[in-house]
């Protein structure tokens, strides 16, 4: 019998303090909750939340706009049990997450099962392991668009990578938008006439530059970023020019694993992960 995956089950015992929640919840009359016992529980459901049940959904690489709907949800409950909120708005909060249950405890069980069943279909380098892990703690969001192209190119059989080049390209411009917002970089960069913001070269220079890195030293990476932005982009188009299926199952893929290489320098200089070697 194929394991469940560690997911499945801080699912289960979340849902099993909701469900205290909801209990305790019911004992009360008034409208407000005052209980100490309620709140206290509410916060336990939140922890559990955020420090267990989360960190093993992104693990999974689980939609990014549920993942946000739990983050929300979770972060109201936590407001609520900080003062005497009313009973009707808990309960409206739970009922928000038993119409996400069914949807969620599926695609756990999905992907769960898919990895428990294939161990090995993804050896991560330990330059990928690193950029994945640094990315899970300051930009979730990305960190999941980043897994997605490691499944992507591991999966032995696609017809179509023009999708993993899109998300290579998001994970690369939402670490720079991040690292360097576009009202920051405008006040160290004149756009030409037709430019609506910041390139991600020059956001790219503008990181270092900050960070004391020498004109030379920045160099290389600054100019994988704009090979990365511009090779995507000529891939992109080239997908729709070429007639022959033939040449849009493997050839596409190489260009990706290129290109990717080039975003992974990036990466690992802008997230600063340095001692690594691939082994």
């Amino acid at each position: 019998m194929t394991p469940s995956h560690p997911a499945s089950e801080a699912w289960a015992q979340w849902w099993n303090e909701l469900d205290t929640l909801a209990a305790l919840l019911r004992r009360g009359k008034s409208i407000v909750v005052r209980a100490k016992a309620a709140r206290e529980q509410t916060k336990v459901v939140v922890q559990h939340y955020f420090r267990q049940l989360r960190p093993k959904l992104l693990e999974l690489s689980m939609d990014a706009g549920r993942i946000e709907e739990l983050d929300w949800i979770s972060q109201y409950l936590l407001k609520l049990a900080a003062g005497t909120s009313r009973r009707s708005t808990y309960r409206t909060r739970l009922r928000e997450l038993s119409s996400l249950r069914g949807e969620i405890e599926a695609a756990i069980e999905i992907r769960g099962t898919a990895r428990a069943a294939a161990p090995a279909s993804r050896l991560l380098t330990a330059t990928e392991a690193g950029i994945l892990q640094t990315l899970n703690r300051v930009l979730p969001r990305a960190a999941l668009s980043y897994e997605q192209v490691l499944e992507d190119l591991a999966a032995p059989r696609r017809f179509s990578y023009r999708g993993t080049a899109a998300e290579l390209r998001e994970v690369l411009r939402e670490l720079l938008d991040h690292l360097a917002p576009d009202e920051d970089v405008l006040t160290t960069v004149k756009l030409e006439r037709d430019q609506r913001g910041p390139t991600m070269k020059q956001k790219a220079v503008f990181i270092l530059k900050a960070r004391g890195i020498g004109e030379s030293s920045r160099k290389t990476p600054v100019d994988a970023v704009g090979v990365v932005e511009d090779s995507i982009g000529s891939f992109t188009r080239s997908v729709y020019t070429r007639g022959s299926v033939s040449t849009h199952v493997t050839t596409p893929r190489e260009e990706v694993v290129t290109i990717k290489g080039y975003a992974d320098a990036v990466l690992a200089d802008l997230l600063q992960i340095h001692g690594q070697r691939d082994r």
